[in-house]
């Protein structure tokens, strides 16, 4: 639960930690000679171990902090109904109604994701397809028994092998050495293997992947966009070119995700169970909202090169 304290200077660091939608998540309680100040880090109570971000909650709570700098991604958001087990259950709905190939765009890092996608492709009969580059992060985290991930060469899953200098795939191709030392490996696949059969597989693929498209040639097929709507300009353009990716293959698109940021609800039980005196909102649009979360805390707004005294 909580990590090995360390110092920084005269500051001792303790980590505690917290759910999020990447693994080795913490929250820290920086012990000052005028108090403990809370960093939240991100965190949530909707995912899979809630219990852990509530340990981090008591913890900090303990250590009666003077200030707490909290992250605020979505206090725009007054609640949040959506968990790991809704997109596996919106996506169970949606592979069971798909006649063609499944493609699932997730965060490769979200582990609790992983875990979703790949007990509905074993369920459905179909084998789950990464990348090599996916392979190098299932590897690392099939170490640490307790991510209760496979390997990469596990019986279900698939290594889609990708083209490179000449467009075909002769070995003396590969020079990136995350896919040259894994070329021996028995559970390679083409795109071409995977058209002759496009029903028995789920194929992850990120947008920066899409040209695999040309070669994967879908029929009858379905997307399913297991990430964040777009919430900027930059998003939102790379979102419209992802779109005319999908119209042009003909790909059915569906969304099923849950955020690995707290909600209003879930951030005021927080604040309220750990009661700071001082409550240093960032990350977020709206530092306003934070107001009259728990009585006599003080919401201090923060902008850049501003000083604040702990006292």
């Amino acid at each position: 639960m909580t990590g090995d304290r360390f110092k920084i200077g005269c500051l001792e660091v303790e980590p505690v930690h917290v759910d999020h939608s990447v693994p080795g998540a913490y929250g820290f309680i920086i012990h000052t000679t005028e108090g403990a100040v809370i960093y939240t880090g991100d965190l949530r109570l909707h995912g899979n171990n809630p219990r852990m971000t509530m340990d981090f909650v008591e913890k900090a709570k303990e250590a009666r902090p003077v200030a707490m700098v909290s992250e605020g991604t979505r206090i725009d958001v007054p609640t949040d109904n959506s968990s790991e087990a809704t997109v596996y259950d919106a996506s169970v709905k949606i592979t069971q109604g798909a006649k063609g190939l499944v493609i699932a765009d997730f965060n490769f890092k979200d582990v609790d994701r992983f875990r979703t996608f790949y007990k509905i492709a074993k369920e459905r009969g179909r084998k789950m397809v990464i990348s090599f580059k996916h392979a190098c992060f299932l590897e690392r985290y099939a170490s640490d028994r307790k991510l209760n991930v496979p390997d990469s060469r596990d019986g279900n899953i698939m290594l889609l092998k990708p083209k490179r200098l000449t467009g075909t795939y002769a070995d003396e191709d590969y020079t990136d050495k995350y896919i040259k030392s894994r070329l021996d490996y028995q559970n390679i696949i083409t795109a071409e293997e995977i058209r002759k059969s496009q029903k028995d597989y789920l194929v992850v693929l990120n947008f920066w992947y899409f040209n695999s498209l040309v070669d994967l040639k879908p029929e009858n097929g379905t997307y399913i966009h297991s990430l964040s709507e777009p919430f900027n300009e930059e998003m939102e353009a790379s979102f419209g070119r992802m779109k005319n990716w999908l119209d042009h293959f003909k790909l059915a698109f569906r969304q099923a995700h849950c955020s690995g940021h707290a909600p209003a609800s879930d951030l005021k039980q927080v604040i309220e169970g750990i009661s700071p005196k001082v409550l240093l909102p960032i990350h977020t649009e709206h530092p306003e909202m934070f107001e009259g979360f728990a009585a006599k805390m003080k919401v201090e707004n923060v902008t850049f090169g501003r000083r604040f005294i702990i006292e």
